[in-house]
């Protein structure tokens, strides 16, 4: 059955939003929900119908999953300071609303689009992540883990609920997607520090590395898994194989926005402060893409400096 109706919780977000914008440009209908205001940039939209309510209201959730073809499933607190200060919410959210809308599309028989996240693999250091490689966590007395291993629990019960229905979900796990409107990270945290010429602080030593991906480039690769009815039943890490070391982020950053700020490696204070507050990081975390690129052959569009720019021209207009 061809994909026309597709429900998106989260819708808000900075994944959610443009998901909704990409689907509406090319004439699908879309059903929203998110406890943020609606952006008015989609308001225009004949076909988008927007919910200002939460996905725990599952009356509605359930109603909107059996009207709908396809359910995203993109609703979630995904900043590392939020795994630290507000544990139980992380859980809460992550978890019992995801057991329903699972529930439920096993149900009606609906498709599925779950956002996990590459903080499934935790210190693994097979390197690259695939995506039947192993997890290896840190302790459940340290807080930074419980994202992980919510979503990990999210997705043995998608396995457990619709993996004997044909072609019913798909996997994403998501790599540093970057991009203009994207909060609590790092790359919009070193971005705002730098245009006030502030100190762009590193707790680590600055060779941690990892792989960004622009959010267009994100996008595009579930339009076209959506178009192509490709890699069903199955997880997929969606990001960049190219590596780069936080330090080199920050410095990137600096010029590109010509900024006066400092870089502050805060070394010891990561090692024993952040873990007190329940804050582990890891040196690398890279995926795999052959999976990906096998079936897709799509190669990202947008390299790092070029985003970089167009966040920097996002912000500049919008201050």
């Amino acid at each position: 059955m061809r994909v026309k109706k597709v429900f998106v919780t989260g819708a808000m977000g900075f994944i959610g939003f443009h998901w909704c914008k990409k689907l509406l440009e090319n004439g699908y209908e879309v059903y929203a929900i998110d406890i943020k205001k609606n952006n008015q940039k989609l308001n225009h939209h004949k076909k988008f119908r927007y919910y200002r309510d939460s996905v725990f209201n599952y009356d509605l959730v359930r109603k909107l999953i059996k009207n709908s073809d396809l359910t995203c499933h993109f609703a979630g607190i995904a900043s590392p300071k939020e795994y630290l200060i507000n544990t139980t919410k992380v859980i809460d959210l992550t978890v019992n609303p995801s057991l329903v809308i699972v529930n439920t599309c096993a149900k009606y028989n609906k498709k599925l689009f779950f956002t996990s996240t590459s903080e499934i693999y935790g210190k693994s250091t097979e390197f690259p992540f695939t995506e039947e490689g192993n997890r290896y966590l840190g302790s459940t007395s340290t807080r930074r883990w419980c994202y992980s291993t919510a979503k990990a629990l999210v997705e043995h019960a998608i396995f457990a609920k619709l993996s004997n229905k044909k072609k019913k979900f798909i996997i994403y796990r998501l790599f540093n997607i970057y991009g203009y409107g994207l909060k609590g990270r790092v790359v919009d945290i070193f971005f705002e520090k730098a245009l006030k010429n502030k100190d762009l602080e590193i707790f680590g030593t600055g060779r941690e590395k990892r792989c960004f991906l622009y959010i267009d480039d994100c996008i595009e690769i579930f339009f076209q898994i959506l178009q192509k009815n490709k890699f069903n039943n199955q997880i997929l890490n969606i990001g960049n194989n190219k590596e780069e070391k936080i330090l080199s982020l920050a410095k990137k950053i600096i010029k590109i926005s010509n900024s006066k700020s400092k870089i502050k490696i805060k070394s010891k204070y990561a090692k024993n402060t952040m873990k007190k507050q329940g804050f582990e990081d890891i040196l690398r975390r890279i995926p795999s893409i052959v999976r990906l690129n096998k079936t897709l052959k799509y190669k990202p569009k947008t390299n790092l400096v070029e985003g970089l720019k167009l966040i920097l021209k996002e912000m500049q207009k919008n201050i």
